[in-house]
């Protein structure tokens, strides 16, 4: 019988010193690419992304906004009384936006013995302490209109006058409820046209003289400045800071068309500026004013005296009537500012039309200050135009707003804060979420979160009838969610998305990994190759072995 022995079959080896620092460089090849240079790559690569409340941002307009008011009833006769707050209670009860607290207030021996609405009214406002945003109702018997309202947070009624009247001034007048549903409003058409107020304004006050030879007009505008406008400015402070500068500019020229309308004055002629004409004028004289020289959004106020030779200057609308009011002509534009035609007065341009030596004069600083106090309101949003059949309204003679007036515009604004803060962090979550590769660093998660928290703290200080703080709560919310948005960081990476990653990188690492795997195949077949050894000395099935973990038989 002719018997074979089989030997075990060695796996072939080059010399054992190269193989030996052959294995050692590939194991430390893959080590620094697997073990340092991936995790470094990772790192590098991977976008920086603060933790937000995302969920309960989006989440802020399920919570509605909601304002609690405390409004005090004084009446001579006590059912009376109380009949009027049972009505306003059913009126305002099923309110969405108003919570609104009526208070009987007691006669006593002191307000029965008033005998001036003027009296009764200080008499209350001292005994009954009241809060930023209250109101008072003050009833005098021999009051010509139905509601007065005063300068103060009160309003004098008469005895007749109807629960339903009180409940429309609220609505119209105290509360603005037509201007808060604007700006609550989800519908477009329905939706406040003008954008929230800023933290910060330069209010930039210019006087043009197109021909100061001819024209000797003399005004010390910075002191008329000082005395009007930076005190009324102080007044309203408590949402907008303001920077008030005034300037004196030259040879600078309307471009419009005016139209000479014969007349009956000494002068015998006056010239028309068409209402329409009006837009094309600001844009002309728009870009000799000095532009404000910081960031903040600026109101110009501009005083123009016209030369003698188209003066004096009024406006006409369309169908040709004069829009002189008070003997002044003048208009708004918001939110870019206010006009106001400053005419020489007759016997100066007289004298200028004989052609004698030009008479100085002295600008009113009364009358045009008032009128750009009148516009400052407009263009501040702070006056209510709203007339009401049987409502007076009492002038105002003092360097600030009507109490009630100004404390409306604070709620109005903080509310108006609130809903811009919210949809501001909402789109801004929004983005965040369909955009991944969008870095949201410390400073931008500070501010969102910050904003968050003051939107919260804003809604339950105007629930809790405080509404002094939800003004500076929600200021402070709208001016961080426009940091955040606004923020240049943001950007970083915007234009270098995952696509462009994969393309500049792909080509970068793919020579380098070319090795790595070839590496591998070779570290795998020396591997295989031991476990034969192995599996021999064991008596295991070598070819099996390296089957079974996937590694070529030798």
């Amino acid at each position: 019988m002719e018997t074979s022995s089989s030997s075990p079959v060695k796996p072939r080896r080059k010399d054992k010193d190269e193989d030996k620092f052959r294995i050692g460089a590939t194991v430390a090849f893959i080590v620094v690419i697997i073990g340092i240079g991936v995790p470094m790559w990772w790192r590098t690569t991977t976008v920086y992304r603060v933790n937000l409340p995302s969920t309960e941002i989006l989440s802020l307009s399920e919570t509605p906004i909601k304002t609690a008011v405390q409004v005090a009833i004084y009446t001579q006769q006590p059912i009376r009384g109380q009949l009027l707050i049972a009505e306003l209670q059913s009126a305002f009860s099923d309110n969405e936006i108003w919570s609104v607290e009526f208070k009987q207030l007691s006669s006593t021996p002191k307000t029965q013995e008033a005998h001036t609405p003027a009296a009764l009214e200080k008499l209350l406002l001292e005994e009954n302490v009241q809060s930023v945003g209250d109101f008072m109702f003050i009833e005098w018997p021999k009051l010509q209109e139905e509601l007065l309202l005063t300068t103060e947070r009160s309003a004098l009624m008469r005895s007749d006058t109807p629960s339903n009247k009180i409940a429309q001034l609220l609505h119209a007048k105290i509360l603005q409820t037509y201007r808060i549903n604007q700006i609550l409003s989800t519908d477009e058409r329905m939706g406040a046209k003008s954008e929230a107020p800023q933290p910060a304004y330069d209010v930039i006050v210019s006087v043009l003289n197109p021909k100061p030879r001819l024209t000797h007009a003399k005004w010390n505008i910075a002191m008329a400045v000082k005395t009007y406008i930076e005190p009324w400015l102080a007044k309203v402070s408590g949402v907008s800071n303001y920077t008030v500068r005034s300037q004196w500019k030259y040879r600078v020229a309307i471009e419009a068309d005016i139209k000479q309308v014969r007349d009956q004055s000494k002068l015998g002629r006056h010239y028309a500026l068409q209402e329409s004409a009006l837009p094309h004028l600001l844009t002309s004289i728009a870009q000799n004013l000095s532009a404000s020289t910081t960031d903040k959004p600026a109101i110009n106020l501009v005083v123009y005296i016209p030369p003698c030779h188209i003066a004096p200057l009024h406006i006409y609308n369309s169908k040709d009537q004069r829009l002189t009011r008070n003997n002044v002509d003048a208009f708004i534009s918001p939110p870019w500012g206010g006009f106001i035609i400053a005419n020489p007065p007759e016997h100066v341009c007289l004298a200028a039309t004989s052609d004698q030596q030009a008479i100085a004069y002295h600008v009113s600083t009364t009358d045009n200050m008032q009128v750009m106090l009148d516009q400052l309101h407009k263009l501040l949003d702070i006056s209510s135009e709203l007339q009401m059949e049987g409502v007076k309204v009492v002038d105002i003679e003092q360097l600030e707003p009507r109490r009630w007036e100004y404390e409306a515009y604070l709620r109005r604004t903080a509310i108006r804060h609130i809903s811009t803060a919210s949809s501001t962090l909402q789109s801004l979550i929004k983005l965040l979420d369909q955009i991944s590769y969008i870095v949201i660093d410390d400073e931008v998660g500070a501010a969102i979160t910050n904003s968050y928290a003051d939107i919260l703290a804003a809604k339950a200080a105007l629930l809790e009838h405080r509404l002094a703080d939800a003004s500076v709560l929600a200021k402070r919310a709208f001016v961080a969610s426009e940091r955040g948005f606004f923020d240049a960081s943001l950007l970083a990476q915007l234009y270098f998305p995952d696509e462009q990653k994969y393309a500049i990188y792909i080509p970068l690492f793919l020579p380098i990994m070319v090795p790595v795997l070839s590496s591998f195949n070779m570290l795998r077949s020396v591997w295989c190759g031991l476990l034969l050894h192995l599996g021999f000395t064991w008596n295991i099935s070598s070819p099996g072995l390296c089957v079974l973990l996937n590694l070529p038989a030798v």
